[in-house]
């Protein structure tokens, strides 16, 4: 479970901001919340957190600072390539160029600590903490000092010196510090099999984020293999008054120039899928699969969504169904895995062509879903019928902004007062907690 995230010096975020999925401790509603046991104690953890703010106020930047740290972690950085970081523009010159991300989190009964900074030529600093009775110690830490020379440190918590995972890591300390400049170490431990960076890396990879125009992976094919889950995508459209009332997956073999022509798709793209030996294209929902053999086949495999029209069956393509019902088919998947993995969701406007009750509901069934396992979801959103206590805790909502610098600011909706029965929607538009558009005159 993610405890706390702290950026700095991303696209719009300039000096550090910090979320966290603590609750506050003046509130008294247990509704969410999640009782972990640390080497410190037992911890309370939130299980969903929202960004509300206006347009262009950073919502965006804060999920895609999560995206960067995540593929930095997870897929590292082929040497020589720099860091591709994208930094805030403003250059505050107390940055010094530089960007920074900063984990807390709880996994498989120990709370860590994680992070790097980098400019765009190389990573600065790195290191990795491990909460014990009385602090977070580390496990290792690595320093780039003026001079470029690379110093790490690797404890014997980490690993036992003479051990097998010491041994390499040492091996591995040194090709950081003799060139590898831009790679993490922690990347180096996990791509040579070293446990504990497994592990972490693992937690990394159970981060999922969803922005506006992400679609799940090959979802007709998953469909298809996968009964329960069409199942529960076919109830819950339903539930959700889409007008879909069951969905079938087509699987038919066809002939692959028939159809570009119908699709009147332009020759760049057929001459690209041409060469396409073995394997599968997406184009507009729809999954080519190619096999190269004598029949050298295509199989086109797409979803049919059925809805009854005037008492007659009819079937819809996905890209004929309305944005709303595309949005939950991209979403639902997300709800349906929870329990199975230990997953963390980040959903850039959750509320995208959804009705403000189809928002609640997801957020709800979420929320009830998560109860039994790790799971967690922290979401944007522009609807703010949303803002409302009597479905969150107050500090579940987080309000984002820019300052007169340009630079995204974040504040807990839980440090500002509100009185029993006031009406919080009314206040926020009023500007009362502030992260409002400023509409100006245009004469």
């Amino acid at each position: 479970m993610l405890l706390r995230y702290i950026v700095s010096n991303f696209k719009s975020i300039g000096h550090p901001v910090e979320f966290s999925m603590f609750p506050t401790e003046e509130s008294t509603d247990e509704r969410f919340l999640k009782t972990i046991t640390t080497k410190a104690g037992e911890w309370r953890v939130l299980r969903r957190g929202g960004f509300f703010g206006p347009n262009a106020s950073g919502k965006s930047s804060f999920i895609e600072s999560i995206d960067f740290a995540r593929d930095y972690i997870v897929d590292g950085q082929k040497s020589g390539k720099g860091t591709g970081v994208n930094q805030f523009r403003g250059d505050f010159e107390d940055l010094e160029g530089i960007s920074s991300f900063q984990f807390m989190f709880y996994l498989e009964g120990e709370v860590y600590e994680y992070g790097f900074s980098l400019d765009r030529r190389q990573v600065h600093e790195e290191w990795l903490m491990q909460l014990t009775e009385k602090d977070l110690e580390p496990l290792f830490t690595r320093v780039t000092d003026e001079n470029g020379k690379t110093e790490i440190e690797i404890e014997s918590r980490f690993a036992r010196n003479k051990s097998k995972d010491r041994m390499l890591a040492n091996v591995l300390k040194e090709s950081i510090q003799e060139g590898q400049k831009n790679q993490l170490f922690l990347y180096k431990l996990y791509d040579n099999g070293i446990k504990k960076a497994e592990r972490i890396v693992r937690w990394f990879k159970n981060l999922q984020v969803i922005f506006p125009e992400t679609t799940v992976q090959a979802l007709p094919i998953r469909m298809k293999a996968d009964e329960d889950l069409r199942n529960y995508i076919v109830r819950m459209l339903d539930k959700m008054d889409t007008g879909v009332y069951e969905i079938s997956v087509a699987s038919d073999e066809i002939d692959f120039h028939e159809f570009a022509q119908k699709l009147d798709l332009p020759k760049e793209i057929v001459d690209d899928i041409e060469e396409i030996k073995n394997g599968i294209v997406n184009l507009a929902g729809r999954y080519f699969i190619f096999a190269e053999n004598k029949k050298k086949k295509t199989i086109l495999v797409q979803l049919k969504f059925n809805h009854r029209l005037n008492s007659k069956k009819v079937q819809f393509n996905i890209d004929e169904e309305s944005d709303g019902t595309q949005r939950l088919v991209d979403l639902l998947p997300m709800l349906f895995t929870i329990g199975k993995n230990p997953t963390i969701y980040f959903v850039d406007e959750i509320d995208r062509s959804l009705h403000t009750k189809l928002s609640l509901f997801l957020l709800d069934e979420f929320a009830c879903r998560a109860e039994e396992g790790d799971n967690q979801i922290i979401f944007t959103a522009h609807d703010v019928n949303l803002i409302n206590l009597n479905n969150f805790r107050q500090d579940e909502i987080w309000f984002i902004e820019k300052t007169q610098m340009g630079e995204s600011t974040l504040k807990p909706f839980s440090d500002f007062e509100v009185k029993e029965g006031q009406d919080t929607l009314k206040a926020y538009l009023s500007g009362r907690f502030g992260a409002v558009p400023m509409i100006r005159g245009l004469y």
